[in-house]
């Protein structure tokens, strides 16, 4: 057993009991010490037990969760580059899910909606995809069942629950509205190492694409406002492990980088 094994503690009051119960049967003398050594045996057990009981094994180590998706942002975003493709991601809601949409400038296609991954017909030529945030987004929804509120207190309460609660990606999540935009400040963000990772391929890839995280933020700001939305600007301050993430309602913004260079 390891020295920092999560087990070795439990054992340890399992042994303490023994020893203590070993030395009450021992002394045999019957009176209150006896009791007192009996009660502290007892209870060191019982705390044992519950710590082994309620132990739900090894937690993974955030800093390599964080990096388990990096590499697939990038990509994309890269693919996308040498395509031609100079726009920002728009999360665009599709009934009870979200497709990203990638315009090669700033304006979007009439038809989002087409089936085809590179959209070339409606007045503007895009990259449709599915965002990376899909299966996470499925799975609240399907095993927490996550409702987006469409209300705007509701749907910015939602977004910290989401981060907080039910990832647990964050010691503290603020959202707020700021005219048009909602600004979400993650606190103690856990994942910061897959931030670095993406940001040193370059920052483009934060809006163009999006890691699940700020991808699942955008999703479900389309989902509860019934509008497409874009990722306007992701700030990293890693001396304080703050993630801060602007979402905006779909509009041009500014042109990204040239074909074939995300920088």
């Amino acid at each position: 057993m390891r020295a920092n094994s999560p087990y070795r503690g439990a054992f340890l009051l399992i042994i303490a009991a023994a020893a203590l119960l070993v030395i009450a049967a021992i002394t045999g003398r019957g009176d209150i010490t006896t009791a007192t050594l009996v009660l502290a045996g007892a209870a060191c057990f019982i705390t044992g037990v519950f710590f082994l009981a309620l132990h739900k094994g090894e937690p993974l180590d955030p800093d390599l969760v964080a990096l388990l998706p990096a590499q697939g942002t990038i990509g994309i975003a890269t693919l996308c580059a040498d395509l031609g493709v100079q726009g920002d991601g728009r999360f665009i809601p599709n009934g009870e899910t979200v497709i990203e949409v990638i315009p090669v400038a700033d304006a979007l296609p009439e038809n989002p909606n087409d089936d085809y991954s590179f959209i070339t017909a409606g007045g503007a030529c895009a990259v449709r995809l599915t965002p990376t945030c899909a299966p996470l987004l499925a799975h609240l929804q399907e095993k927490h069942a996550l409702e987006v509120p469409g209300e705007d207190e509701a749907l910015l309460a939602c977004i910290t629950e989401v981060c907080d609660d039910l990832l647990e990606i964050a010691e503290k999540t603020e959202a707020v509205r700021d005219g048009e935009n909602i600004i979400v400040t993650l606190h103690g963000y856990r994942l910061l190492p897959g931030c670095r990772a993406v940001r040193a391929a370059s920052p483009k890839c934060c809006t163009m694409v999006g890691c699940p995280v700020c991808s699942l933020i955008a999703a479900i700001t389309a989902l509860g406002t019934g509008t497409p939305t874009k990722l306007e600007h992701i700030s990293v301050d890693e001396k304080r492990g703050v993630l801060r993430v602007i979402v905006r309602p779909d509009g041009p913004g500014p042109r990204g980088a040239g074909p074939g260079n995300l920088r």
